[in-house]
């Protein structure tokens, strides 16, 4: 079978999953990597660099060869593709119009369209859950044609992975699981060495364990992370001749508005003793919302239709993500969090916008429930008893007491039962964790869980090994998913 892979790496652990697909009898016949490790790319393949494919250039090989325009046939079936890149631009062409954008979203579906209909694939595979514009107009243009897909997704516990065939729809292996574990007596005990400590760590009374991407980027956007931060860019600019436009840049940022003085001027403490739903907002742009978001990248359509269904008294807490501060645009104005953000979120009826420094575990702990597009709170309230509210698709969706949202019906119906005291079962959550444990991937795609985890060489392995056992199951329902 012929293989194109998205897998940005220049690591050399990659030849390990080319030589077993080439010992299998199949044939890479495009891969998109990184410059620094082109040298790995497996013969007669076409490299192509993943910054070049994010910026809507060709491979180096495809050049020189004439690519039709799109048509407006094909563009009008992808229109909720082109939906969805519109919006992921926010991260790589933030400052560019929506008819710049269109252009540029129009040329990479003509290039991929030409690439596919060319070389016919019969997978793909992706590292991760698409999310860098080339991947996911790669992922819609293959699915319309039945080609199969494979990607992964980190859970951050335990080193567990789960593995997709179409992300939307998530793992029907770790639903067979949950199925599986359904009315069982499941304890600690009977979890993994591994999983039974994560358990442990995260259920213990007063808890406050964050996961390992936010101590990262506390580390990069704050204190000394920040200095050195700025050190490089000053010292880039040096060495360009760009320092005097650089520092008077700076300078006349200084006193002006900002996402930091904009919400400082809306927020208001928190009223502990009154019923409330915590809703932290988004880091964004990122595949948290968007994709996995659908329409609900927009987060401030998620709290108008929360907001439309709270009980009478109830409010609903929001705080930004510190990381919106920490990375990227920092506290300056994005198209992610524009001018003027925080002042329509505090505006929704029964939004209270709370200091940024508010304990994200006080407010799980001490909120009725917690609802979230994606995020990693909403499992945090799982482990501690709450039922969350659900606007996406995290990879912890199909937990028993979980309630997937995405209407004001749907979440009216959710804050009822809430009102009555519905929780989450202690057991609910270990069955889970069970079946999580029984149909997961020990392995880890985030660099950043290597620390405890197995070797790189090993991790490699054991996602190769897992590749070649899906590509033997044969093919599956390819049509696509919906939220």
């Amino acid at each position: 079978m012929k293989i194109l892979i998205v897998w940005p790496t220049a690591e050399p652990e990659i030849k390990i999953l080319f030589d077993a697909l080439e010992r299998d009898g199949h044939r890479v016949v495009y891969w998109i990597g990184e410059y620094a490790g082109e040298k790995n790319t497996p013969k007669g393949a076409i490299f192509h660099d993943h910054y070049d494919a994010w910026d809507a250039k060709p491979a180096s090989a495809l050049r020189q060869v004439p690519i039709l325009p799109v048509s407006a046939e094909l563009a009008s079936t992808m229109h909720e593709t082109e939906s969805l890149i519109l919006t992921m631009m926010n991260k790589h062409f933030d400052a560019l119009s929506v008819d710049e954008r269109k252009h540029i979203y129009y040329t990479m579906l003509g290039y991929w369209h030409h690439v596919i209909d060319t070389l016919k694939p019969d997978w793909v595979v992706y590292a991760q859950v698409p999310h860098s514009l080339y991947s996911n107009i790669i992922y819609d243009l293959s699915r319309t044609r039945g080609i199969q897909a494979i990607c992964f997704e980190d859970t951050w516990v335990a080193h567990r992975l789960l593995s997709y065939r179409d992300f939307w729809k998530g793992s029907p292996v770790l639903r067979a699981a949950v199925r599986k574990f359904s009315g069982k007596a499941i304890a600690a005990p009977d979890l993994s060495k591994e999983m039974r400590e994560y358990w442990d760590e995260q259920t213990q009374p007063r808890s406050r364990i964050a996961p390992a991407y936010m101590t990262f980027q506390k580390n990069t956007g704050e204190g000394w992370g920040l200095l050195r931060h700025r050190a490089r860019i000053a010292l880039e600019a040096l060495r360009r001749g760009r320092f005097v436009s650089l520092a008077f840049g700076y300078l006349r940022k200084l006193g002006r508005a900002n996402l930091k003085t904009e919400y400082d001027r809306v927020v208001r403490a928190p009223d502990w003793s009154a019923p409330f739903v915590y809703f932290p907002l988004h880091f964004q742009p990122e595949r948290t919302t968007c994709p996995q978001g659908g329409i609900y990248a927009d987060q401030i359509l998620a709290l108008e239709t929360l907001a439309a269904a709270l009980p009478s008294g109830w409010e609903i807490y929001v705080k930004e993500h510190p990381s919106q501060w920490w990375l990227r645009s920092k506290e300056s104005f994005s198209s992610a969090r524009y001018r003027g953000y925080y002042n329509r979120l505090a505006k929704v009826p029964h939004v209270r916008l709370v200091p940024i420094t508010t304990d994200t575990f006080d407010l799980t702990e001490k909120a009725r429930t917690v609802a979230v597009v994606t995020g990693t709170a909403g499992w945090e309230g799982l482990l501690r008893g709450k039922r969350p509210l659900v606007f996406g698709i995290p990879w912890w969706r199909d937990c028993t007491g979980v309630y997937r949202v995405s209407s004001v019906e749907e979440c009216a119906r959710a804050m009822r039962e809430i009102e009555r005291g519905s929780r989450a079962s202690k057991e609910d959550v270990l069955r889970f964790l069970k079946a999580l444990e029984e149909s997961s991937v020990h392995a880890y795609m985030e660099s950043l869980l290597a620390k405890d985890g197995p070797s790189p060489e090993e991790n490699f392995l054991i996602i190769t090994e897992h590749i070649r056992k899906e590509m033997g199951r044969g093919s599956v329902d390819s049509r696509p998913g919906t939220l």
